[in-house]
C-alpha cells in the first residue's frame, strides 16, 4: 500500500513540476517592444559577420521581397519565428547595425531593386538602411569573364544509347547526374557559372567584334594559320595581365559603377560603407614587380581598389557617379586595411605603425628629394589615381590637395585568434569629408 502512495506522490509531484514548467513559459511578443528591440540588438551585435557564407547569385532567382527573406539572405534566420518579428528585427538591423552583404555588385544592385518593389513596404525598408559592409567571397576567374551565354553542356547524344556503362568503382554509388560539374544546385554549386543563359542574372553584355578588312591577297585566312598544331591537343587557356585588367575595366564599368550610381539615388540614406583592402607581403610584391610590370598587385586587390574609389566618389564627387546632385547622405568610408595572408603579416610590405603617423595619401617627394615610402602603401595611391581619372580638373582644384577628404588612422592589433577571419595587424582607415569632420 505504500507502494502505491508513494506512486501516487510521484506523479502529482510530476505534473505539479509541468504546471510550473508551463506557467513559467512567456510568450516572446507579451514583451514591451523596446525590450524586444534590445534582445533583436543584443543578437546582432554579438554575431561574427566574417565567418558568414556570401549572398549566392542563385538566391535572386527564387527571393521574393519580405522581412523574413531579407533576414534569412542575410544570414539572420533565428529571427524567423514569425512575420512581426521578422519586421521588428529587420527594423532593428537596418537602422541600428552594420549589414554584411558579401556578393558581387550586380548581384547586389538586383537584390535591392527587387526589395524596391513598387506599392511595397520594401521602399521603406531601403530607407532604413545606414550602415552596409561590403564583400564578395566569391569573385569570379576574370579568364572566364563574362560568362559564356550558350547552353551548358549537352549530353543527350549518349544519354539515350542504351549502353550501360558500371561506374560504381569511381564514384561508390550509381552515377545519377549529382555529381556533374553542371549541376549547379548541388554541392558543386559554382556562384560565377550559375544559369548563364538566364539572362535576369547577369548584366547585360555586349560583345563587339573588330571588324578588319578583308585582306585581298589571303582571302581565306591562311597567312595567320600555323598548320603544325597537334589536333588532339586542345589550345591553351592562357591570359596576360593587360588581358585580366581588360577584363576588370570590363566588371568594372558594367557591375561597380552602376551599383554605386544606384546606391547614390534618394532611395538610399546610406550614413556608412565598410569595405576590405590588403596588401600583400614583400617578397611577394617584389617578385610580381619585376615578372609583371604596371601590374603588381593580384587583381581582387585592384578590385576593391576600384570599389574604394567609388565610395569615395559617393563621399565627395557624386557628379563623377553619374549623380544630379553635389552631395548624398553618406557620412564615411571606412576600409579595413589588411594582410591578404599569413605570410603578408610576417613581412608585410607596409608599415603599418608609420601610416598611422603619417598618413595614407603617399604625396610624391618633393623636386631633389627621394621617396622615402617607396613600394609601400601601393593600393592607397592606386586610389589616388583612380580619384585622379574619374573627377575632372575643374572640380580637383574645387576639393583640393586631399580630394576634400579626412582620414582618421587607427591600428588595429591581432591577438592571434584565426577563427574570426584575421590573419594580423590590420588598420582601421575612416574617410570623411574635409567640410564635416570640422
Amino acid at each position: 500500500m505504500s507502494n502505491v502512495d508513494a506512486y501516487h506522490v510521484d506523479a502529482v509531484k510530476h505534473q505539479g513540476e509541468d504546471a510550473l514548467q508551463q506557467q513559467a513559459i512567456f510568450p516572446f511578443l507579451k514583451l514591451p517592444r523596446e525590450l524586444r528591440d534590445h534582445i533583436y540588438d543584443y543578437a546582432f551585435a554579438t554575431q561574427n559577420h566574417r565567418c558568414q557564407r556570401p549572398i549566392e547569385r542563385r538566391n535572386l532567382k527564387y527571393f521574393q521581397p519580405s522581412a523574413a527573406a531579407i533576414l534569412l539572405i542575410t544570414r539572420h534566420d533565428y529571427f524567423l519565428l514569425n512575420r512581426q518579428v521578422a519586421r521588428e528585427a529587420l527594423e532593428v538591423l537596418f537602422k541600428h547595425h552594420t549589414v554584411y552583404l558579401s556578393c558581387g555588385p550586380f548581384v547586389l544592385k538586383t537584390l535591392f531593386e527587387k526589395i524596391e518593389e513598387p506599392n511595397g513596404p520594401g521602399r521603406q525598408w531601403l530607407k532604413w538602411l545606414k550602415k552596409i559592409h561590403l564583400d564578395w567571397e566569391t569573385l569570379p576567374n576574370l579568364r572566364n569573364y563574362p560568362p559564356e551565354r550558350d547552353e551548358a553542356r549537352v549530353d543527350d547524344y549518349w544519354e539515350h544509347d542504351q549502353v550501360q556503362v558500371d561506374v560504381d568503382y569511381i564514384r561508390g554509388a550509381y552515377y545519377n547526374a549529382h555529381y556533374d560539374e553542371y549541376d549547379h544546385e548541388g554541392q558543386h554549386y559554382d556562384d560565377n557559372l550559375y544559369d548563364p543563359p538566364n539572362m535576369p542574372l547577369y548584366p547585360s553584355f555586349r560583345h563587339h567584334t573588330p571588324s578588319q578588312p578583308p585582306n585581298a591577297n589571303d582571302p581565306f585566312g591562311l597567312s595567320t594559320h600555323y598548320p603544325f598544331i597537334d589536333p588532339n591537343r586542345d589550345p591553351a587557356q592562357e591570359a596576360s595581365a593587360a588581358d585580366i585588367s581588360s577584363k576588370l575595366d570590363l566588371l568594372v564599368s558594367l557591375e561597380v559603377t552602376p551599383l554605386f550610381t544606384y546606391l547614390s539615388s534618394p532611395s538610399f540614406t546610406l550614413t556608412s560603407i565598410t569595405l576590405p583592402l590588403a596588401f600583400i607581403s614583400r617578397e611577394s610584391y617584389h617578385h610580381r614587380h619585376l615578372s609583371r610590370p604596371g601590374y603588381a598587385l593580384p587583381v581582387k586587390i585592384r578590385y576593391w581598389i576600384q570599389v574604394c574609389v567609388h565610395a569615395l566618389l559617393m563621399l565627395v564627387a557624386p557628379r563623377a557617379l553619374g549623380c544630379a546632385g553635389d552631395s548624398t547622405s553618406l557620412q564615411e568610408v571606412r576600409v579595413r586595411y589588411a594582410p591578404t595572408d599569413i605570410w603578408a603579416s610576417m613581412e608585410p610590405t607596409d608599415d603599418l605603425v608609420r601610416m598611422v603617423d603619417e598618413g595614407v595619401w603617399f604625396d610624391a617627394p618633393d623636386e631633389g628629394q627621394e621617396d622615402e615610402r617607396q613600394g609601400q602603401g601601393e593600393a592607397f595611391r592606386a586610389v589616388w589615381e583612380g580619384m585622379k581619372a574619374r573627377i575632372p580638373v575643374e572640380h580637383r582644384k574645387e576639393l583640393g590637395k586631399r580630394w576634400g577628404l579626412r582620414a582618421s588612422v587607427s591600428f588595429v592589433p591581432w591577438d592571434g585568434e584565426i577563427d574570426n577571419g584575421r590573419v594580423g595587424d590590420e588598420l582601421d582607415v575612416v574617410f570623411t569629408r574635409e567640410d564635416s569632420a570640422r
